[in-house]
């Protein structure tokens, strides 16, 4: 388990990949008011995101993107950024993290 929230929230890797190219695909769970936070990953990192339920507020440096229930999205984070849950109710979301080797 890579975060454990301090109001229960996890994160769990379903599967990953090894070696230059890697792919990880995690689910997240995040009870309101919990927040995780990266300094950013290797130059090129991207992550792709599907909300199952509730809001997730992504931020990448400065730029706020708010994703809801059946909504996905694409972030390079390879800068500082947060997940968060500025919700009532529970979030949950699965994230694939694709960081490509280099070339």
């Amino acid at each position: 388990m890579l975060w454990m929230g301090p109001e229960g929230g996890s994160a769990r890797l379903l599967a990953g990949t090894s070696g230059p190219d890697m792919v990880e695909l995690w689910r997240w769970e995040m009870h309101p008011g919990e927040v995780f936070t990266s300094l950013g990953h290797p130059h090129g990192t991207f992550e792709l995101f599907h909300v199952e339920q509730g809001i997730l507020e992504l931020c990448v440096v400065d730029t706020v993107t708010t994703i809801g229930a059946g909504n996905a999205a694409v972030a390079r984070t390879d800068s500082p950024h947060h997940y968060a849950n500025r919700g009532d109710g529970l979030l949950i979301f699965t994230m694939t993290v694709a960081e490509p080797g280099s070339l």
